[in-house]
């Protein structure tokens, strides 16, 4: 199974997540070569810091968590801040306020700003996108407006479900990447995501052991 190593994203973005906790995150990355970790925008330059040489693992982080309400200007400041502390993949949640509010164009020129902000720095730039507050009309709608203002992956926050995670893979071209929330899938499940071509399987806990 460590074929999946290669596909694991470590998430720890919860309101009491520790230093420590993080550090144990680090850990596993660096000796399973993960593919990426994500942290609070806080921590992102002090764990650059100890990255480590030979890691080629992404280090992100998510702007705007979790319904990206913040005015474009302050999520501007913390992507251009995450990135000079070293972040190499930026999340952006979806306003999901203003989408609603029938300013779909608005939210792509947000997207588009800071997708280009980050291309800049070569990062990779990630829309993150919550499915609770979407019927399927509505979210592939969301989902294009992310890839057509330039969205690297779109990651989907929902609960693990093999048949829906499938059925959105069918509605991202193969440019894209998507990442999906794979905390209670079993091994087997996973290695039905990525034979199906998802690139990211994200995870709040390292499970393959």
């Amino acid at each position: 199974m460590q074929n999946l190593f290669l596909y694991t994203e470590l998430q720890l973005i919860h309101p009491k997540v520790s230093i420590e906790e993080m550090y144990a995150a680090l850990n596993q990355v660096q000796h399973h070569n993960l593919a990426a970790l994500f942290v609070p925008p806080f921590w992102v330059k002090k764990l650059h810091r100890d990255w480590g040489v030979g890691n080629t693992a992404t280090l992100g982080t998510i702007i705007g968590y979790p319904y990206g309400y913040q005015r474009t200007e302050v999520k501007q400041l913390e992507t251009e801040l995450a990135l000079k502390d070293g972040a190499t993949d930026i999340e952006l949640m979806l306003n999901t306020s203003a989408w609603f509010s029938n300013q779909n164009n608005w939210v792509k020129i947000e997207i588009a700003k800071l997708g280009k902000i980050v291309h800049q720095q070569e990062a990779f730039f990630t829309v993150a996108i919550n499915t609770c507050h979407f019927d399927t009309t509505n979210l592939q709608q969301a989902i294009k407006d992310a890839i057509d203002a330039g969205a690297d992956y779109i990651k989907i926050y929902q609960p693990f479900n093999l048949a829906q995670s499938l059925a959105i893979k069918q509605w991202i071209p193969d440019k894209v990447g998507l990442k999906l929330c794979a905390d209670i899938a079993t091994k087997n499940q996973m290695q039905k995501l990525v034979d199906a071509g998802i690139e990211r399987l994200c995870m709040t806990d390292f499970l393959l052991e």
